[in-house]
């Protein structure tokens, strides 16, 4: 693997950015009148057809719709990302994000009523002073001004029903009122996500002649209480504040039980052990945000986030062997860790002209206070702190009615420390992140968007640490020297919207190059933990279509269709040869398909999946998957009233059979080439049914 030098990387770097702002000053040139003709405008009567009853409804109904909602949110919204950041998810409400990570945007959709909802806008354009940047579109919810004395309820009750497990209970109840300048929300959820997996396994000898046979009911149950609460006051100067918050107790559990079999004479199974486990993995969760924004006379608009939030872990893993009567204990494991994260965000929004102007710092700060211990091994304790920090600029400018541009520079630093077992070290690093953004509209319905941009990657400080894979039986060494992945990243799509809302298709292309990028790496002689593997390549095309089928007579039924091709590329570690990334699949196939039955209260719908190979490298281990069409969800709707909906749903009836796996372990190291046996795993699941009622008065 070719390693440049740090003088090398740093010229990199600088060509890349000097590129950057050679299109910048390109750009800059063709400066003409601002106008703004990206936006598309969906009010609440236009929902009225499909009998929507949440916000999430709506967007779904909204050509498109469908893939933001089944995207991965950003901050604010879920994701994996550094703070705040500039990057958020493609939903906001009147024009601000949300000020959480675990409270975030795709828990609330659910939470908020059609009947608050006064228009959709989509965004097509740089959405100048809001704060986020995007490079698709950006879904704003602008909701109803509150009467003087409003309220309403919202009611999600249902049942989940499993062959093999306990039926289970699940609500979602929200409460939102306004009173005069003041508004305010309360929720209550109680989520269940139970899920039974078969496993079928038969475990190789190094020649392939069978050995063993192993047969693994796993029933997974995860039952979390959700409490939410959302506070907004507008004062007489105009300045807006609000706070929300959340507190949660969640418990995921694992009931595993596996009967092993050995091969005897002609092929008949002969029984020699049982293997079973307990698996929990338990939390607390609390959290408090807020933003608040006021104009400051000429100078223009501040807002300013906050959130505060901690997580309290208890995970503990039992795996014990019943031979011969005998009860054995194969393996424990326990670990409890508190994670606790501050997030301070303060961004100035200054007009001048036709320019805009976006400037601020944020901070975010970091911890994790884990203590475990594997088997009968004494007790080990890590902290691990991350403290970091950074300044940004966001210029935007409608160049001309077809051409805007958004450009962007932030400066990081960050400081990661840790103490293990009084065993400590600290790192300093500072990342320079240009953002270039250019939009094109050839047609007022068809627009090519260009983005470049340097980003570092968010750390999961539990990997400072070690953990236990069940399913492969190996321990994750932790790494104390681990440094996010920086990335370069380019794209290019086309977006066409077609007439008379009937649809719309996007294409995008993208590629990107990581340096330190995060993988398997060699720990010792034959054990592996995570870490950083030098560069990366990614390529990545997407298309996303969808239409509407009024072409023959039914409007309200909706086609979406996504495909992606990832084309990526890395050195392994352990072998020096070429390979994909890790947990990279070449094709993925999503269909989703709804109709709202014209003349009628009834809908139905379905959403499946087919993903390619994927394969997965380890230093005495390779894996490679296989993923058969997965039906995700067929379900019935009907509107006894506007007010009441019932709804039947089930998942994984048609094609249990849903991934196979196919393990090589070695004796050792793997480019040693000695194979130690081969296991291979058909998985399926049980399907499960929901039923539910949905009521708002």
């Amino acid at each position: 693997m070719k390693v440049l030098s740090q003088p090398c990387k740093t010229i990199l770097i600088c060509h890349k950015f000097i590129v950057v702002l050679i299109l910048l000053l390109i750009s800059t040139a063709l400066i003409a009148q601002q106008q703004d003709e990206s936006t598309i405008i969906y009010e609440a009567s236009y929902f009225a057809q499909y009998n929507a009853v949440t916000l999430t409804d709506m967007i779904r109904y909204i050509p498109g719709g469908e893939m933001i909602l089944n995207r991965r949110f950003g901050p604010g919204g879920g994701g994996n990302f550094r703070g705040f950041g500039s990057n958020d998810s493609q939903v906001l409400l009147n024009g601000r994000r949300m000020s959480g990570k675990i409270n975030n945007m795709s828990t609330a959709l659910a939470r908020i009523q059609a009947s608050q909802v006064e228009r959709i806008e989509l965004i097509r354009g740089n959405a100048e002073g809001l704060d986020i940047r995007n490079e698709g579109i950006i879904y704003n919810v602008i909701l109803e001004e509150g009467a003087e004395n409003s309220s309403s309820s919202f009611v999600d009750a249902g049942v989940n029903d499993i062959n093999g497990m306990d039926p289970e209970p699940a609500i979602l109840a929200s409460y939102n009122a306004s009173r005069g300048p003041l508004e305010f929300g309360l929720s209550y959820q109680y989520e269940n996500r139970p899920r039974l997996n078969l496993v079928d396994e038969h475990v190789l000898n190094s020649d392939r002649t069978l050995r063993e046979f192993r047969d693994l009911f796993n029933a997974q149950t995860r039952r979390n209480h959700i409490v939410t609460g959302n506070f907004a006051y507008t004062f007489q100067n105009g300045v807006l504040l609000q706070l929300n918050g959340l507190i949660s107790d969640n418990a995921q559990r694992y009931d595993r039980h596996e009967d092993q079999f050995l091969i005897g004479a002609g092929g008949a199974l002969e029984p020699n052990a049982i293997e079973v486990g307990d698996i929990a993995n338990l939390n607390d969760e609390i959290e408090v945000g807020g933003d608040i924004e006021f104009n400051i006379g000429d100078i223009g608009l501040l807002k300013t986030l906050f959130v505060v939030n901690n997580r309290t872990n208890d995970d503990t893993i039992k795996q014990d062997v019943i031979a011969n009567n005998v009860t054995s204990r194969f393996f424990s494991s326990i670990a409890d860790y508190d994670e606790e994260e501050t997030i301070f965000r303060s961004a100035m929004t200054s007009v001048i002209g036709k320019h805009t102007l976006e400037y601020g710092v944020e901070g975010a700060f970091n911890t994790l206070d884990r203590t475990w211990a594997f088997n009968d091994d004494s007790f080990a304790n890590a902290i691990v702190e991350e403290d970091r920090y950074e300044v940004f600029v966001t210029h935007s400018i409608q160049l001309n009615d077809k051409l805007s541009l958004q450009s962007a520079l932030t400066e990081e630093y960050s400081k990661i420390f840790q103490d293990r077992d009084n065993q400590t070290n600290d790192r300093s690093f500072r990342y320079l992140k240009p953002r270039l953004e250019v939009r094109y509209d050839l047609t007022p319905t068809d627009q090519f968007r260009f983005l470049a941009e340097r980003t570092a990657s968010q750390l999961n400080l539990n990997e400072f640490v070690a953990s236990r894979n069940i399913d492969d039986e190996l321990i994750n060494f932790g790494n104390p020297h681990l440094e996010p992945e920086v990335t370069w990243t380019y794209s290019l799509s086309y977006e066409r919207r077609f007439a008379n809302d009937q649809g719309s298709i996007e294409v995008r292309y993208q590629y990107a190059d990581i340096s330190e990028h995060i993988d398997k790496i060699l720990v010792g002689k034959d054990d592996s933990g995570i870490g950083n593997i030098g560069d990366a390549l990614e390529k990545s095309l997407d298309v996303n279509l969808n239409t509407r089928f009024g072409f023959i007579g039914f409007p309200s039924a909706v086609l979406t269709l996504s495909y992606t091709h990832e084309d990526t590329e890395v050195t392994d570690p352990f072998t020096g040869m070429k390979r994909p990334t890790r947990f990279s699949t070449s094709d993925y196939f999503r269909v989703n398909f709804r109709h709202d039955v014209e003349g009628t209260n009834f809908a139905y719908g379905v959403r499946a999946h087919r993903r390619a190979q994927r394969l997965r490298q380890d230093v005495s281990l390779f894996e490679g998957a296989d993923f058969l069409p997965h039906l995700d969800e067929m379900f019935i709707e009907y509107n006894v009233t506007p007010n009441i909906r019932l709804r039947l749903a089930g998942s994984h009836f048609w094609n249990r059979d849903w991934r196979v796996f196919e393990k090589t372990f070695y004796e050792g190291h793997v480019s040693d080439g000695v194979v130690k046996r081969y296991e291979i795993q058909d998985w399926i699941i049980d399907p499960d049914y929901t039923f539910s009622v949905q009521a708002t008065f």
